[in-house]
């Protein structure tokens, strides 16, 4: 009795659950359709994609029966990371277009409703892409493999749908598509040759102009070959490198020497190949088996250790060394003229040190502006270099300055430590300091100049300009030295004789007109006498020193400082001395009339100048 009074309460309720349905709705109750079901399971980047594909929603709805393999949000998060993908129209482009999408999609799609309890232990199902996905069945643990052999988990199956079921997946399932081909860069980037990326961007335009060429194959250098080049060239880091090998043009003809301008890729060579790069010279690439060498300008050679990188434009192969093109850095002369110092190569050429300098091994030149130049020429009280020349003592003067100016090392600015000393080519010692502000040279004498313009590479070294000319020690001859070189000798005698040595030694300043040897036999002779000793006899020691005197005026003037025309100037004798300058040519004339010329003008001494007369200069006796 009990049992049917259940059974009744029950009917009765069943009959009440009806009622109220058939009062509420009429028909059988609906399922979502894909895009809703998948809003419901928060896969909003599946959404985002179908609906990216103009008319997929609607023909995925249109079909008859569906299965699809719904990846979540992380799945597709962790496609872009493998694709190197920033959201999800980088992934487009970087899956090749909007084409390749809508194939990615129709391969997560089976046109056919297949629940998890339907599967067989391993089933093959052809995709709305037309390309198979196996799914295999373990105990009720379901993947899925893609084109690539890539397995997807089922982390949440059979959510029914209007037209099928909805299987979610925690990979995005990869076809056999043709994806786009990297640019340059790209690869470069993936094969982690950062050094030769930060190369290529260092140069304008050269990017751009990699990336647009119609066909290339790039011998790209690894890391490892950029820091065993700067090891080389014994620089620390690229921007060092830059400047030792001549600057952004050179880099720029280093990078071009390792691309072709064709495609080659490794099956295409032959034994022995010559290509024509885009610095305009030829590299050599030899093939042998599968050992692929490439050759460089300078008999070098890199070993391929990753060919056939295919890319957009062409082909990259991996080399373990950096090839070296001829740069053709300036000489040393023609790094001078570039820059303009037109009166630094005057004065090599007046020196006649051209050659020494263009045939040295290694040489660093610290070399003067034109400014510095004419500031020295403005110290010593001249207007020009010859006249410069005539001040310092002459032309092996003039080279111990150059030389003192050149070491015989190579020294970039970013080979020196805080102090240096440098042994020159004078012989003498240079200091050169470097610090935050720059780098300064320190002469001989204590003077400092400062570096303006560092590191311009040459053939043989490097050149620095500075703003001050560099004095090393030299060394002038006293007025004796100077009269027996010139082999004065009667002049010496006279001067002995006189005891005139210890005044024209101790004087501060003096110009003497120093009488040739003939000089004083062509008096001698005017006078019927056979000697000097013979002419003091006749005159007198203080005849003799008053003549001697006369041809002392005691300051310095060398030729140039002389005025144009005639001027009196003041002997040790006590008279005006007659003077005339008409051009170069210098005359004297003393108390008798008589007139005679200077026959070698000034010869620096310790303290004036010295001017040869040919003639004996007679004050008023």
């Amino acid at each position: 009795m009990t049992k049917l009074f259940k059974f009744l309460f029950l009917g009765a309720l069943f009959a009440t659950v009806l009622s109220c349905v058939s009062d509420d709705y009429q028909g059988p109750i609906p399922y979502p359709t894909l895009i809703e079901a998948s809003q419901d399971a928060g896969l909003t980047t599946l959404v985002t994609s179908i609906r990216a594909i103009p008319g997929l929603e609607a023909a995925l709805q249109d079909q008859n029966a569906i299965t699809v393999f719904a990846p979540t949000n992380e799945a597709f998060a962790n496609a872009l990371v493998q694709f190197g993908a920033t959201d999800l129209n980088d992934l487009v482009v970087k899956l090749g277009g909007a084409m390749n999408l809508q194939t990615v999609l129709g391969f997560h799609v089976v046109p056919a409703a297949a629940f998890s309890d339907q599967l067989r232990e391993t089933n093959t199902f052809t995709t709305l892409a037309n390309q198979q996905i196996t799914v295999n069945n373990n105990g009720g643990s379901i993947t899925v493999i893609d084109a690539a052999g890539n397995t997807a988990r089922v982390i949440q199956g059979d959510i029914e749908i209007e037209n099928g079921v909805v299987h979610i997946i925690d990979r995005v399932l990869i076809p056999s598509i043709e994806l786009p081909k990297p640019n340059l860069v790209e690869a470069a980037t993936d094969a982690g040759l950062t050094t030769l990326l930060a190369a290529v961007t260092a140069v304008p335009g050269l990017p751009d102009a990699l990336l647009s060429a119609g066909a290339i194959t790039v011998f790209a250098p690894t890391n490892e070959a950029f820091a065993a080049a700067l090891e080389v060239f014994n620089a620390a880091d690229l921007n060092e490198l830059v400047i030792k090998i001549g600057g952004a043009t050179n880099l720029e003809k280093v990078l071009g020497f390792h691309v072709v301008p064709a495609v080659a890729f490794s099956g295409d060579l032959a034994a022995t190949n010559s290509f024509t790069t885009l610095s305009g010279q030829n590299i050599t690439v030899t093939k042998s088996g599968s050992t692929v060498t490439v050759t460089d300008a300078l008999g070098r050679t890199a070993q391929v250790v990753a060919a056939d990188v295919e890319i957009s434009n062409g082909v990259v192969h991996v080399i373990n060394g950096v090839m070296l093109p001829d740069l053709m850095l300036p000489t040393v002369v023609e790094a001078a003229n570039a820059a303009g110092l037109t009166t630094l190569l005057a004065a090599v050429t007046a020196a006649d040190l051209g050659g020494a300098l263009l045939n040295a091994d290694a040489i660093t030149v610290f070399a003067p502006t034109n400014d510095a130049f004419n500031a020295a020429l403005s110290a010593f009280g001249v207007t020009n270099l010859n006249q410069l020349v005539a001040k310092i003592g002459g032309i092996e003067n003039l080279q111990t300055i150059l030389g003192f100016h050149v070491v015989p090392a190579v020294a970039f600015s970013t080979d020196l430590a805080a102090t240096n000393t440098f042994t020159t080519l004078a012989g003498q010692d240079l200091t050169v300091t470097k610090s935050s502000s720059g780098v300064t040279v320190t002469d001989a004498l204590g003077n400092t100049a400062n570096v303006v313009a560092a590191d311009v590479a040459i053939e043989n070294g490097v050149v620095h300009v500075i703003d001050g000319v560099l004095l090393p020690e030299y060394s002038l001859p006293n007025v004796v030295e100077a009269a027996t070189a010139a082999n004065l000798t009667v002049l010496l005698d006279a001067v002995t004789a006189a005891g005139l040595g210890g005044t024209l030694l101790d004087a501060d300043a003096i110009t003497v007109f120093a009488p040739t040897n003939q000089a004083f036999l062509n008096l001698l002779s005017s006078l019927n006498l056979n000697s000097l000793q013979a002419l003091i006899d006749a005159l007198g020691v203080d005849a003799v020193t008053k003549v001697l005197g006369f041809h002392v005026v005691p300051a310095t003037a060398f030729s140039f400082d002389l005025a144009e025309g005639d001027q009196m100037v003041p002997t040790l004798a006590g008279e005006m001395l007659l003077v005339n300058r008409t051009g170069n040519a210098v005359k004297v004339t003393d108390k008798a009339g008589n007139v005679y010329s200077v026959v070698a003008a000034d010869v620096a001494i310790k303290n004036g100048v010295v001017h040869v007369i040919d003639g004996v200069l007679l004050p008023t006796l």
